[in-house]
């Protein structure tokens, strides 16, 4: 009996008939020179990774490009099969559906907690910043681009990739930021706010969109670590020119904006890891390493999830991972 359902789908040879979201869709080839897609198709935090081959697109291949677009709910025949230890499927038959056949709403993972909540409490932090110059730079960015960034996801795939991923990462990194601060007075939690707040504030720039993501022009060209820093300077230029003519920094003033794009351009840790550059101060390493502890606690826990418990379980790209058994 087929599945109709796509979280249901947890083992090889099972047969599917459902509905299915496009997150991702790329026309490739094989060694033969044939067409075939490499579609990812989810449903809530479900992905499975689903190859559409020659035979389902030889004599339509204008009709099966409008159908397989990102973005869209698409109704799906196939079965599924474990490729390097991971679960994925074959297409046997797909087609549109209508909005009435499908909800698109019910296809998108959300943000564990009200957005709502998540942005009340990001804008409380924020009103914490004691530097009057550091709090307007932070709070006009973020207010200009508070909609997309409280709904664009933090990555495309890996961590956080969902409907509010990019304010939810933010507020948790806030929350393990104010708890190292606490434990470690000569930590200056202006930049560790601030900081955390912009670090990834380009992402809706570098993002073509919330629903299927996929990297903009200005993402591909310049990345969101330079073009989070870029809109500190822009914003400064804009305090300056509010100030009068041949207005200018003070010195202390300076050297707080340039610690800000510092923790910014440098989150990312390592030049081969993309950051421009590498740490220099203490809040730019704790911004670094709560970065990296909190995507990575995201990227297990959401690969787990439907993993088997007492067993290790390939969680890409952190190689084999153990999920405990709970004795409950």
């Amino acid at each position: 009996m087929a599945i109709d359902d796509l979280t249901f789908l947890d083992q090889p040879n099972q047969q599917f008939q459902g509905f299915g979201f496009i997150r991702s869709a790329k026309l490739a080839q094989t060694k033969k020179g044939d067409p075939f897609y490499n579609l990812t198709v989810a449903k809530g935090k479900k992905e499975i990774p689903t190859k559409v081959w020659n035979d389902q697109i030889a004599g339509r291949e204008e009709e099966v490009k409008e159908i397989l677009q990102e973005g869209r709910v698409i109704y799906l025949e196939g079965e599924t099969s474990s490729y390097q230890d991971q679960l994925q499927m074959t297409a046997r038959a797909f087609r549109a559906v209508t909005e009435e056949e499908a909800n698109l709403a019910d296809f998108l993972e959300m943000a564990p907690e009200p957005i709502e909540d998540l942005q009340a409490e990001l804008e409380s932090y924020i009103s914490q910043i004691v530097d009057p110059l550091l709090e307007e730079i932070v709070s006009s960015i973020y207010t200009r681009y508070k909609k997309p960034f409280s709904n664009y996801p933090a990555a495309t795939h890996n961590h956080h990739s969902f409907i509010g991923g990019l304010l939810y990462h933010t507020v948790c990194m806030i929350r393990l930021g104010l708890d190292v601060s606490a434990r470690y007075p000569s930590i200056n939690k202006d930049f560790i706010i601030g900081g955390i707040t912009l670090h990834d504030a380009s992402k809706v720039i570098e993002y073509t969109n919330h629903i299927a993501p996929q990297y903009s022009v200005p993402g591909e060209f310049i990345g969101h670590v330079s073009m989070s820093s870029m809109l500190v300077d822009r914003e400064v230029q804009k305090i300056l020119a509010g100030r009068g003519e041949k207005a200018q920094l003070t010195k202390l003033e300076q050297e707080a904006v340039y610690q800000l794009q510092h923790c910014i351009l440098s989150h990312h840790g390592r030049l081969e890891w993309g950051s421009p550059v590498e740490p220099k101060t203490l809040e730019a390493h704790i911004i670094h390493l709560i970065d990296m502890i909190d995507s990575r606690v995201n990227m297990i826990e959401r690969g787990l999830a439907d993993a088997p418990e007492g067993a290790f379980t390939k969680v890409f790209p952190l190689g084999k991972l153990y999920k405990p058994a709970n004795d409950e």
